[in-house]
């Protein structure tokens, strides 16, 4: 078995090997599940309440902004 091993990368390097999630990734993760459970996060109000900022944000013009909280 191959396991990469990082330590001969430098920072930049190792950074562009890791592939960036989107919103919806981190929201469906088991993990991410687990905590907002226990911190009494609905999930589909959370979905709800992050629609409700990203249509808003569209109704602004931002369309072509980077979109720093959800998966544009």
């Amino acid at each position: 078995m191959h396991f990469p091993i990082y330590g001969n990368y430098n920072a930049t390097e190792r950074a562009a090997r890791i592939r960036s999630l989107t919103f919806p990734e981190i929201l469906t993760d088991p993990l991410v599940r687990m905590v907002m459970k226990a911190d009494g996060v609905d999930p589909a109000a959370l979905e709800t309440e992050l629609s409700d900022i990203a249509a808003s944000l569209d109704a602004t013009g931002t369309e072509g902004a980077p979109c720093p909280l959800l998966a544009c």
